[in-house]
């Protein structure tokens, strides 16, 4: 299901959100930057998986879903209202919205229409799977997007040899920050293990034995076995040299 965030006030433009993590608050690096009186660092995080979305709110800070407060982890529904200090905002089913502007753009009855037509964002990023059992599976990665078994990670992998979070990937212009969060059996990019590094498209991601490769949709592999190409020819050259000088050497003799 895809969902977005609309601002009823008109301030700010609709916000589609795909599977992951996407951070609200006045830091400079959250999802949805919010300077307004009263919004915090951190004020709240949305989680977007195949259960739905869940809003998690950090401890002391006031949230409101439906004029009310809330605290923790709490499952969110489309239509709910959230409030952060004097900001509103609602979550609608993006799909189902589609539909009904739609409708009012087929409608002859109206002789003009406000209605505002919902296209889907191709996300900057993806992951598409290269072993197990998401082999050939691709996921959007256009927000911070934790990985691990835990029922509410961004990127879910039933295993028990995947930590319940085992590592975040967040997208920061023309790279992803890969940063392991404490695995046991660690977090690898490109064969060498990492605790926090950059990776690019084409590049492989590797959690514990569960193998992906970073993505920019659209955007060609380039080849990058060349060189090991290149090398095996010239020992090939290189031995079949030492063939020749010993057949000649042989026949001197």
């Amino acid at each position: 299901m895809m969902m977005k965030l609309v601002f009823p006030a008109g301030d700010r433009p609709q916000m589609l959100l795909d599977q992951g993590a996407f951070r609200i608050g006045s830091a400079a690096n959250a999802d949805l930057v919010l300077a307004s009186d009263g919004i915090e660092p951190l004020h709240c995080e949305l989680q977007v998986g195949a259960q739905g979305v869940r809003m998690r709110v950090p401890e002391g800070i006031r949230v409101l879903v439906n004029e009310r407060p809330v605290e923790g982890l709490i499952a969110l529904r489309a239509d709910d209202t959230v409030g952060l200090a004097s900001t509103r905002f609602r979550l609608l089913d993006a799909a189902a919205d589609a539909g009904r502007s739609a409708s009012v753009a087929r409608s002859d009855d109206a002789g003009e229409t406000n209605a505002t037509m919902v296209r889907p964002v191709v996300p900057k990023f993806a992951l598409r799977g290269l072993s197990g059992e998401l082999f050939g599976r691709s996921f959007p990665l256009s927000a911070s997007l934790s990985v691990g078994r835990a029922d509410d990670a961004g990127l879910r992998i039933p295993l028990e040899s995947i930590s319940r979070l085992h590592a975040r990937l967040t997208p920061a212009g023309d790279e992803v920050l890969v940063e392991d969060m404490g695995s046991a059996n660690g977090t690898w990019l490109n064969g060498k293990r990492i605790t926090r590094a950059q990776a690019v498209h084409g590049d492989e991601i590797r959690f514990d034995t569960q193998r992906f490769q970073l993505l920019v949709p659209g955007q060609a592999i380039h080849a990058q076995a060349q060189p090991a190409r290149n090398g095996l020819r010239w020992q090939w050259l290189a031995a079949a040299l030492v063939v020749v000088v010993a057949g000649a050497a042989w026949l001197l003799r």
